[in-house]
């Protein structure tokens, strides 16, 4: 495993990590139920053993949080537990500080930590950072509640506000794989610049970059025919489609660690393996970037029928 010291932070995180919201909620293609609760904390605690150091989760996630308190709340060496809180909605009756403590208090019951080493404004499209929410942020730093800020964004807008101030945001989860790529010339090296860590999820797209792509609506043709491209590259090269497509994103420049999700110990060790097999060469790099997908929306799983 190789890991790397997260952006500016002294978090050291695995160059792979472990997603968590199949693990509390049913997600992906076909929406499959999680796994028993007592297989998901097993599953945790050997992709720890196995060197995965960054565990993703969101109270978002169903009952993630819980099971990620309950696998690792008693270590006395833990992997870096990165978890998630809302921006409140503008209606509602407390204050934005108020708002955010309670659900940070929240989850440091769920996760079973004193305090939390990362947490990331959830989900945020469009530009977002005010004065009123960096003094939030920096009131309850004070409190010895978060250490260290960070945001997971959909689109440009976002991103490209937060890293205007990389001295708040250390941290930025963005989506990115093989069909997805409109971020590593428009964001990446901003990010690099200012110090910012770089977290990639959705390197699978929700499976449509693996075997499953095979099981795709009719209307999501066109993901379809590009992952199919995708996958004879892969198969041309001994490789499954999967291997590609983790190998692909986890060795893009500036990444610090890769997501990926998984209610299997044999997908887990799958995974590990398939990082440990090292960047992909360049000429192969040049054939992915040349498949694209002209509808960008069809990138978005929010688009998808249901």
């Amino acid at each position: 495993m190789i890991y790397r010291t997260l952006g500016s932070t002294d978090l050291p995180v695995s160059g792979i990590g472990m997603g968590t919201v199949q693990l509390g909620m049913p997600y992906g293609l076909g929406k499959l139920d999680p796994p028993p609760q007592d297989e998901a904390i097993g599953l945790l605690r050997a992709a720890f053993e196995r060197g995965v150091t960054y565990i993703d989760t969101a109270p978002g996630y169903g009952y993630s949080e819980s099971l990620v308190g309950k696998a690792f709340g008693d270590m006395a060496e833990k992997p870096v537990i990165a978890t998630k809180v809302n921006l409140p909605e503008e209606t509602a009756t407390a204050g934005l500080e108020e708002q955010l403590e309670i659900s940070l208090r929240n989850s440091l019951r769920e996760l079973r930590l004193k305090h939390l080493g990362l947490v990331q404004l959830h989900s945020i499209i469009g530009p977002f950072v005010n004065d009123e929410l960096l003094r939030a942020l920096e009131n309850l730093q004070a409190k010895g509640l978060v250490k260290y800020w960070g945001v997971t964004t959909y689109g440009t807008e976002a991103p490209l506000d937060a890293q205007r101030f990389p001295e708040c945001f250390r941290v930025l989860q963005v989506p990115y794989n093989m069909l997805d790529r409109s971020l590593d010339t428009v964001l990446f090296p901003q990010l690099e610049a200012h110090g910012i860590g770089l977290v990639l999820r959705s390197v699978f797209l929700q499976g449509v970059l693996s075997e499953r792509y095979l099981a795709l609506d009719p209307q999501l043709a066109p993901l379809k025919e590009a992952a199919q491209q995708l996958a004879d590259l892969a198969k041309e090269s001994g490789m499954t489609l999967a291997q590609l497509a983790l190998r692909f994103a986890a060795y893009s420049p500036s990444v610090h660690t890769t997501l990926f999700g998984t209610t299997l110990r044999t997908e887990l060790e799958a995974n590990c393996r398939t990082f440990e097999m090292g960047p992909l060469p360049e000429d192969l790099l040049s054939a992915i970037r040349a498949i694209e997908v002209t509808d960008r929306d069809l990138l978005n799983p929010g688009n998808w029928p249901s």
